[in-house]
């Protein structure tokens, strides 16, 4: 090998900048020649999707129930055909490249006609009723099952020009198909965006050229040490030091470590996550702020949820397929209330402790506590049948929310904090979760947290409770359901119900059994009519 003649040795820098303009050069001439053929169908496509998309968001815009009173064409006088009109105006303004914005509906003879035109111009103006018969085969579709977007493949011309058309159906509550909207945009709007992308793709691909060439000295000389610093920050990350600063020299094989520091990073915060409220470890890393000791006044809703009969049910099985349908059911649940926007404050035995408002702020905490609830109701019910069917003893779940003034924030001592909330509001939530077994309810709230939930759940009134450490009672109530989820009839039966629960707990209970005896007969269905019913028939004879 004496003989043989060493290869000259090349710096990283001058290598790395080679290789950097060389890439960039020879990987942009053949991205242009291979690319430039189609980058004219790769617009129209990008057209069309935005087409399809823009004209699917906009339909979702438009009121079914209204569109549907215009039948007419002195109906375009009203104030529903200007509203909507004045909508279809809107979305062609805010469409890019949008000419015309119409609805389309088939007349009772099966002819497409024309409801409401966003045209402002009398002369391509189409009035209610005037029929469209320069119709296409994907026209037709936009009026078939199943309603979907579509958009035309190519251009097809009509009186008005050269278009490219996309429709969207307009749905209504059932399902049914009401209207279809339609968007068009020109010919010549298409092709003059097509010839901008293709002079902005070969302006870009010049200027990114030169300016790599330029730049390539630089970054092969600094690519080192952002890489050994990035390898040394992240590392850090790992333990949540982020504020000191590091400058090291180093060679690159420390590229090779990256990855490794990138994995411990992830993995120790990970960790970190499991054991504090994630949104209190990302409000820390962003702001760069230290946890301290602190707490403040602010009102959230608390939630506590626990198994009933517990105790019972994990004497009856193994431990290990305890643990197993514990862990099957605290993911569950866990899941059901991050999802919701809820801290989990901690895990108690089979009880989990919750809180919405912080560290957080939102305005609607008790109404997505208490749809959290619905939430993790309707999963331990599924679990219940599931674990029935396969002859293990099912969990019910019972749940208590509140809604109040508390102390949140890092508790504990400087070493070790815990993010938490304490008072009076809290012991009250805890207190309603317990309550629940007096009453055969599942889901209790307080008086405070129903007064910001009323107009989203329907809820029946269980009573004027006292609890220990209130003086004065509480007034709770149970969750039935979600609004939008009952039917109109069930919302009147608990409306009744809860008139006669008031007028119980005014003291004429005499004329509230009159009211439930009413109702338990329009309603005989009902279990938990005549189960308070004979609950307040008992206590009245008692009394008596």
């Amino acid at each position: 090998m004496s003989g043989s003649k060493r290869p000259r040795l090349l710096s990283l820098k001058f290598s790395l900048s080679c290789a950097f303009v060389s890439v960039v050069i020879l990987t942009s001439i053949l991205f242009c020649v291979t690319t430039f053929p189609g980058i004219k169908s790769f617009v129209r496509e990008g057209i069309q999707e935005r087409l399809g998309d823009s004209v699917g968001i906009a339909s979702l815009q438009i009121d079914a129930q209204s569109h549907s009173s215009l039948q007419e064409r002195n109906d375009e006088n009203t104030d529903v055909y200007k509203k909507i009109k004045k909508q279809l105006q809107n979305i062609r303004d805010r469409g890019t490249g949008v000419r015309f914005v119409y609805t389309l509906r088939k007349n009772q003879d099966g002819k497409i006609c024309f409801i409401v035109d966003a045209e402002e111009n009398e002369e391509d103006l189409s009035h209610l009723g005037d029929v469209y018969n320069d119709f296409t085969p994907d026209m037709l579709k936009a009026f078939e099952k199943p309603y979907q977007v579509i958009v035309e493949k190519e251009f097809f011309e009509d009186k008005w020009g050269n278009w490219l058309t996309s429709y969207a159906p307009i749905l209504n509550e059932d399902g049914s198909l009401e209207a279809v909207l339609a968007m068009d945009i020109s010919a010549e709007k298409v092709i003059a965006y097509e010839r901008q992308y293709l002079l902005t793709f070969i302006i870009m691909g010049v200027v990114v050229s030169l300016i790599v060439a330029l730049i390539s000295l630089y970054i092969s000389r600094r690519i080192s040490k952002p890489l050994i610093l990035l390898e040394n920050d992240m590392a850090k990350m790992q333990r949540l030091e982020l504020s000191e600063d590091v400058s090291v020299n180093s060679r690159i094989i420390e590229v090779c470590s990256m990855e490794m520091a990138v994995n411990n990073m992830k993995s120790g915060l990970r960790s970190f996550r499991k054991y504090v409220p994630a949104e209190l470890v990302n409000e820390l890393i962003v702001l760069n702020k230290e946890a301290v000791l602190s707490a403040e006044k602010q009102r959230l809703s608390i939630f506590f949820c626990d198994i009933a009969n517990f105790t019972t049910i994990s004497e009856s099985i193994p431990p290990e397929e305890l643990a197993k349908r514990m862990s099957v059911y605290f993911n569950g649940m866990t899941k059901i209330i991050h999802k919701h926007g809820g801290t989990i404050d901690k895990y108690i035995g089979d009880c989990i402790m919750a809180f919405w408002g912080a560290p957080r702020p939102c305005d609607d905490h008790a109404l997505k506590a208490s749809l959290a609830a619905v939430e993790c109701r309707a999963f331990v019910t599924d679990l219940a049948e599931k674990w029935q069917a396969e002859g293990l003893p099912p969990f019910h779940t019972r749940f208590g929310i509140n809604t109040g003034e508390v102390v949140v924030g890092n508790i504990g001592y400087e070493e070790r904090l815990n993010y938490t909330v304490m008072g009076d509001s809290v012991n009250l939530a805890s207190r309603l979760e317990g309550l629940n077994k007096n009453y055969g309810s599942s889901i209790m709230i307080s008086e405070f947290t129903y007064e910001d939930v009323k107009d989203n759940l329907v809820v029946r009134v269980l009573d004027i409770a006292r609890v220990k450490g209130k003086t004065v009672g509480v007034k709770v109530y149970e969750v039935i359901d979600v609004k939008d989820k009952i039917t109109d009839t069930d919302k009147i039966m608990w409306q009744k119900f809860n008139d006669a629960m008031n007028v119980s707990l005014e003291g004429r209970v005499d004329e509230a059994e009159t009211m439930l005896k009413a109702l338990s007969e329009e309603f005989p269905n009902e279990k938990t009519i005549r189960s308070v019913l004979n609950e307040l028939v008992n206590s009245s004879s008692q009394i008596s």
